[in-house]
């Protein structure tokens, strides 16, 4: 019997569960955005969502459409960086040089101010300044409320730059793909420093945390003086970084080629990572994040994971899916969408794009009070067969509110677990009953079978069902497995998601 303490425990655990898992708010459908160069910006209220041509305002709170720029005919150019909110404007860039600046509310255009060559950096704004910069390797400032310059003329790097442009104080930081990392004055653009990295890097975006600025470059990772852009420590590795670091008060985390984590501290001491390996799930497609003291990576097989530091523990997982039935040009079920960037944080929570103009909102705290469905088994309910060796055994399940969590996937024989494999990007458990094994023929008769599995909120779904053994039936050939086609590779996603076997 349960006392009221007991009653009382469990819907406190309930609510501190649900108060630290994401779970799906809403979804928005913009139009399909493959190989997407901008992120989703974040107003005070709405989400300002590029898709290729066109830019969407969308209601933070609820996924409904404000407005659309242009509100006709899309752009003949495309969108890029970041959309800035500020001054009760909104700002864009295009690739073909102009920044535009349009009304929050509604949506028209207020001014535009060419640039030399398109502004490809996300821009940053502070205190009434747009900073703008190049693949040209110019950087603007413009006056935030009508796009004058304010600069005599733009800084020059001479060469492309990229990710985004980062502020500390009067400095203004950005890397080049040719592996520079430029300090600028925010005002008057003068060059205050200039470090040429080791060897040019995929990602040479410098993150600034707890008064260092850190990248990484090719086995290196460095971490910087910002006032005067030495070097304060560094790490060699035998191996390479493709992407930046990730940084807060307490940590540098970077990734390596094999997927692996490594966690700082500030001091340049390995903290985790490396007598105990940390290594990620599935291949990440940008540059990992640190926030609210937790690893955030987006990957390449359309699932999001979270981690805790510094261990380096997997504590949520997620597959952003369509509608079940989709299917690719070659008839095949599509598993996963295609990841378009990293995710942008909001107040308690964050949004994620994909290549099908898909832009879904977590929160924390959200209510999920609907389990796992399990989706196909085979055998399927009823079925017949012989139970000779070897047996295959397939099923499907997917979770569109807080993600089903691995640990918790089984599949038991008459109340006995089977060894089961689950590949959560796929959505697909698998058991291989092989001779030479601990596996037996399976008698005749009735058996059950029984998927059970919990999402991150502690729901569960325990499916059930029978099947029928008749060993005087002729055994089926055991059923090749299919095999597993990530997503587009490169790039910042693809628009064809991934695709799973046909069973």
């Amino acid at each position: 019997m349960r006392t009221w303490l007991g009653v009382l425990l469990a819907g406190t655990l309930w609510a501190v569960l649900e108060a630290q898992t994401p779970a799906a708010l809403w979804r928005f459908f913009g139009n399909p955005a493959p190989n997407n160069p901008a992120l989703p910006g974040v107003g005070k209220q709405t989400i300002y969502y590029p898709c290729l041509n066109r830019l969407y305002a969308v209601d933070m709170e609820d996924g409904t459409l404000k407005w659309q720029y242009p509100a006709d005919a899309p752009l003949n150019t495309t969108i890029l960086g970041q959309p800035v909110e500020g001054e009760g404007l909104v700002y864009i860039g295009a690739s073909n040089g102009n920044v535009l600046a349009l009304d929050a509310q509604t949506g028209s255009l207020r001014w535009v101010f060419t640039a030399d060559s398109a502004p490809t950096a996300r821009p940053v704004l502070r205190e009434g300044v747009l900073y703008v910069g190049t693949g040209r390797g110019e950087v603007y400032a413009l006056n935030a409320r009508n796009g004058e310059p304010l600069w005599r003329e733009p800084y020059r790097a001479d060469d492309y730059i990229t990710g985004q442009l980062v502020t500390d104080g009067e400095t203004l930081f950005f890397g080049t793909n040719g592996g520079l990392v430029h300090a600028i004055s925010t005002a008057g653009g003068r060059r205050r420093w200039v470090f040429r990295l080791p060897a040019p890097n995929y990602d040479p975006q410098p993150v600034l945390a707890n008064n260092s600025l850190y990248v990484t470059s090719n086995d290196v990772v460095i971490a910087l003086n910002p006032a005067s852009g030495a070097v304060r420590w560094s790490r060699r590795f035998n191996t390479e970084f493709r992407l930046a670091p990730a940084a807060d008060e307490n940590y540098v985390v970077v990734l390596t080629r094999e997927n692996r984590v490594f966690v700082f501290d500030h001091m340049g001491k390995i903290v985790a990572g490396d007598r105990e390996p940390i290594e990620l799930r599935y291949e990440p497609l940008t540059a990992p994040q640190i926030h609210d003291s937790k690893l955030w990576v987006a990957t390449r097989r359309g699932t999001l994971l979270c981690y805790t530091l510094p261990e380096g523990k997997l504590e949520w997982l997620y597959t952003l899916r369509p509608p079940e039935g989709t299917v690719d040009a070659n008839n095949r079920r599509i598993a996963y969408l295609a990841i378009s960037g990293k995710l942008v944080f909001v107040p308690n929570g964050f949004v994620i794009a994909t290549a099908e103009g898909n832009l879904t909102a977590f929160r924390y705290g959200w209510v999920d009070r609907i389990p796992p469905q399990v989706l196909r088994t085979t055998p399927s309910v009823g079925e017949m067969l012989s139970g000779q060796l070897p047996l295959d055994f397939t099923a499907r399940i997917r979770d569109d509110g807080s993600g089903v969590n691995p640990d918790t996937v089984q599949w038991l024989l008459n109340d006995e677990p089977l060894p089961v494999e689950y590949e959560p990007s796929l959505g697909e458990l698998t058991v291989r009953l092989r001779a030479g094994t601990a596996a037996k023929p399976l008698p005749d008769g009735r058996h059950t079978m029984t998927i059970v599995a919990s999402d991150w909120a502690g729901n569960t779904v325990r499916h059930t069902w029978a099947i029928y053994i008749d060993n005087s039936l002729r055994r089926g050939p055991a059923r090749p497995q299919q095999p597993q086609q990530p997503g587009t590779p490169g790039g910042h996603g693809g628009g064809g998601g991934g695709r799973g076997p046909d069973f």
